[in-house]
């Protein structure tokens, strides 16, 4: 095409990240193109092309000559050189300065490319300090570290993209990391000898994209880095907006044209990163060439000018327009797989729909093999972009498209045990720049809450819900929890009694919990469950008024007065829940529905069954506070403490109005005892004499027996396919022990021999107990003990069940420097058909079998993110 300026490309990089670029050069100029290899996507966008090795510029020179020559015989204007490829740039700069074109001089690129270079410049020039020592062996890595004091940084010489650059935080974690940094490589990057050791500079990261004309650069595009995957500094995301008003923003300019006038950069569009100290800017390095990670794309959305145009202007010796049309915000957040390996496919779901949302860019396909930091560089599977008239806006569109994204991975499931896998909302919470000393809430670790959670330890910090993900378990949970209430009618004609048989029920507990049933079913439960990579799944589900998890508000409270913490919530949109409360209601409207007209403020005896009174009490006085709060006066108790006068039952010399039942069916053993304990206060109930809640049926519902109903495939006819759907997504395999045939995968195997073959994937559990009663993990023993658990509970009332593969999230570790992984177990609460908190339970072990405070578990509660029905009581 002719009369139009020609742009001769040198590199071309990744399509996902410089198309945008190429596509924009492409409406404005001829472009020509020199690269390393074929073209591929290039090829709508170029007129001409060369393949010469781009690293080097002996090679280089002959083919931008020739690109020069046919742009001069096609009659354009103007013809200028331009990369913005790392790999490139120095030869690129020598092979415009030999002739004669605008361009990065070659000295001044080769500053860039080498940090040391870099930071040498800086200080000749009198610039902010930075405390480093180039370093080429362990043993004087080991005596720059003392020298320059932790926490530090070591960085490499003249890597990309933050590869290998690893946060020290201490003495003892400096061996592995110079080991990691020291040995990291980046194909076709040219590189220096030696690595940085460099003092850390604490506070948030910038980034500013500079054009810079006459030797002036002059800030275009400044963007907020969000960092990851500690003790990395990966980026995973920027934010770009308005910035000219911060109290940074003069400073920054200065430093931006200081660095540059000491590197000698006298024309170009740059890309400068930048550490917010306490004690002002400090420049982390130089880039002479554009800003990757999409950020140029993201300034474009955001103001209004086109960087790539920017610095074709400038390749061609013209002054570039830089007046912003725009003034609002962008955001770019990159998503990751939750573990290594091999992506089968990438769901995007409804993202790109997701109002607010301005592109979604799928980073890997079918294929890819994604090794996360610091194995690989930038791991990616997608990119989301949205546009907002402020941050909270961009954040809130850029988590609802998160969660319609999910990256399916091959290989086995297991590949995703103990996987780091942290929603929006945590990873904000857990952001470099907030500081590890407010990522923790030192209050919860009282003696109160250690009281309350039975002795043991409490969670650091609470564990966080998205809005997303709430819907989604307050949808299923009261779909689960209906469907349950119903399978007495759909596979046993209404006989609950056959019912209760089948789920394990001794003929005493038939008779008593028969007899003890109440009206109807209050809608309560707790899900206990883990978190997979695919989402939430249900290990068991508790019906009734026998839910631990209650005393989660009163963990809330403490929480919520840290000040850091309340800042962050209240920034973050975070409430809980008050669980106390919504049970108070519901129970107030069940006495109602059953005709027992209750006092302005009854007596509630929240009563245990006397075995395990001991172990249960602590976490029962935690909560009396609450029921206070709520118009009750509460006394804790165990059954056989109740006494009767004429009927009435008392405890602690008063009466009662309201029997609170945390005793089960499941333990009421065969004999007199049991009558003797129940059968009067059943007594009284039937008379009138108090109110019993809740009834004891509701553990009818909520056992694992009749999970493996649900599960079963030989009850399909019985469910419809909405229902089958639900089943499938929250709840594992489960069946019920017998020595039959059953279908797995599709095929029909007899269920013995299987279990016996795949205890590594299967637990034992009985049907009625809870807590982690009696419960055998397949993968904690060994064959001789898995055999001899499964042969004795054959035909009893026992199930297997798939086992759950639960993924991980940080947490600050207790020395106070870095982080820990823990599973998380969550127990979540229903109240009154609402989301009513989570009782959260944490360990390290990924394979653990039973999360319980005997086997190091912490226990901690939940805020979530407020929304349609979700906000705190």
């Amino acid at each position: 095409m002719r009369n139009r300026n020609r742009l001769i490309v040198v590199g071309s990089r990744l399509r996902a990240y410089r198309e945008y670029a190429m596509a924009s050069l492409a409406g404005e100029y001829d472009l020509a193109l020199v690269t390393s290899r074929p073209l591929t996507w290039e090829q709508e966008y170029v007129t001409a092309h060369r393949i010469a090795d781009t690293a080097d510029a002996a090679a280089l020179r002959p083919a931008v000559e020739e690109l020069l020559a046919e742009a001069a015989a096609d009659g354009c204007p103007r013809t200028g050189v331009y990369t913005w490829d790392e790999s490139s740039l120095t030869a690129t700069a020598e092979v415009a300065g030999q002739l004669g074109l605008p361009h990065l001089s070659a000295a001044a690129a080769a500053a860039c490319r080498d940090k040391y270079a870099t930071r040498r410049l800086l200080d000749r020039a009198g610039l902010p300090a930075v405390r480093h020592r180039l370093v080429h062996t362990a043993e004087e890595a080991a005596e720059a570290a003392a020298a320059v004091g932790y926490p530090l940084v070591l960085k490499p010489r003249a890597l990309a993209g933050s590869m290998g650059v690893t946060l020290v935080r201490g003495p003892e974690e400096f061996p592995d990391a110079w080991a990691r940094t020291a040995s990291t490589v980046l194909p076709g990057l040219p590189a220096e000898a030696g690595v940085l050791v460099e003092e850390f500079l604490d506070g948030p990261e910038i980034s500013v994209d500079s054009c810079v004309l006459d030797g002036v650069a002059e800030p275009v595009v400044v963007a907020r880095k969000r960092l990851g995957f500690d003790p990395g500094f990966e980026e995973v995301g920027h934010l770009v907006g308005p910035w000219r008003h911060e109290p940074w923003a003069r400073p920054v300019e200065d430093l931006v044209r200081a660095a540059h006038r000491a590197l000698g950069i006298e024309v170009g569009v740059t890309h400068t990163e930048i550490r917010l100290t306490a004690s002002g800017p400090r420049l982390i390095e130089l880039n002479g060439r554009l800003g990757g990670d999409l950020i140029p794309r993201v300034g474009a959305l955001a103001t209004g000018v086109d960087l790539p145009l920017a610095a074709a202007a400038l390749a061609l010796g013209r002054r570039p327009a830089l007046d912003a049309a725009e003034d609002r915000w962008a955001e770019i957040r990159f998503l990751y797989p939750p573990h290594d390996g091999v992506l089968e496919h990438l769901d995007l779901g409804a993202a790109a729909a997701v109002p607010g949302v301005a592109e979604v860019v799928p980073l890997a396909g079918p294929g890819d093999e994604l090794l996360l930091p610091p194995r690989a560089l930038t791991p990616r599977t997608a990119a989301v972009v949205a546009v907002g008239p402020d941050p909270a806006a961009c954040t809130a569109a850029l988590d609802a498209a998160e969660a319609e994204i999910r990256p399916v991975m091959a290989g086995s499931a297991m590949d995703g045990l103990g996987a780091l896998l942290e929603n929006p909302v945590t990873r904000r919470y857990l952001a470099a720049e907030r500081g590890l000393e407010h990522m923790t809430v030192p209050g919860v670790r009282n003696d109160w809450i250690r009281y309350g959670a039975g002795g043991g330890q409490a969670l650091n910090r609470p564990v966080f819900l998205a809005a997303a993900d709430r819907l989604r378990l307050e949808a299923d949970l009261n779909g689960l929890f209906d469907l349950l209430t119903t399978i007495p009618d759909r596979l046993f004609d209404g006989d609950r009694r056959a019912f209760a048989r089948a789920v394990g029920m001794t003929p005493t507990q038939v008779d008593l919990v028969m007899r003890g049933a109440g009206r109807r079913m209050p809608p309560m439960s707790r899900a206990d469950m883990y978190r997979e990579p695919a989402g939430f799944k249900l290990m068991e589900l508790n019906t009734g008024s026998s839910l631990g998890g209650w005393q989660m508000g009163e963990f809330a409270r403490t929480v919520r007065e840290d000040r850091a913490f309340r800042a962050f919530a209240d920034a973050e949109h975070l409430v809980h829940p008050d669980p106390v409360a919504r049970i108070a209601a519901v129970l107030r409207e069940e006495a109602a529905a059953a005709g027992f007209d209750l006092p302005e403020r009854p007596v509630l005896a929240i009563t245990e069954w006397p075995d395990g009174y001991a172990k249960t009490k602590p976490w029962l006085d935690f909560v009396v506070p609450d029921w206070l709060r709520n118009g009750f006066d509460a006394v804790v108790c165990h059954l056989g403490e109740l006494d009767y006068r004429d009927g009435d039952p008392y405890v602690h010399g008063r009466r009662v109005d309201v029997v609170y039942r945390i005793f089960l069916p499941g333990e009421l053993e065969e004999g007199q005892r049991s009558h003797d304990l129940v059968d009067p206060l059943l007594d009284a109930v039937e008379r009138g004499r108090t109110f019993l809640f809740a009834g004891l049926d509701c553990e009818l519902y909520g056992n694992k027996g009749s999970l493996a109903m649900l599960s079963d495939e030989r009850n399909r006819g019985a469910f419809g396919t909405a229902e089958h759907a639900l089943v499938e997504r929250i709840l594992p395999w489960t069946r019920f022990l017998r020595d039959e045939k059953v279908q797995r995968h599709g095929e029909s195997v007899d269920l013995l021999p299987y279990v016996l073959a795949h205890q590594d994937r299967l637990a034992l559990k009985p049907t009625l107990l809870y807590g982690g009663v009696g419960v055998v993990p397949g993968w904690s023993v060994g064959p001789e003990e898995w055999e001899a658990h499964v042969r004795g509970a054959v035909g009893g009332p026992f199930v297997v069940q798939e086992r759950v593969l639960p993924v991980a999230e940080r947490f600050v570790a207790d020395s106070g420097r870095g982080f820990e992984r823990m599973v998380v177990a969550y127990g979540v609460l229903m109240v009154g058909s609402e989301y009513s908190g989570m009782l959260v339970r944490g360990t390290p072990d990924p394979g653990v079998g039973i999360v319980s405070m005997s086997n190091g578990a912490q226990i901690g509660c939940c805020f979530h993110v407020a929304g349609p029905g979700g906000g705190a009581a």
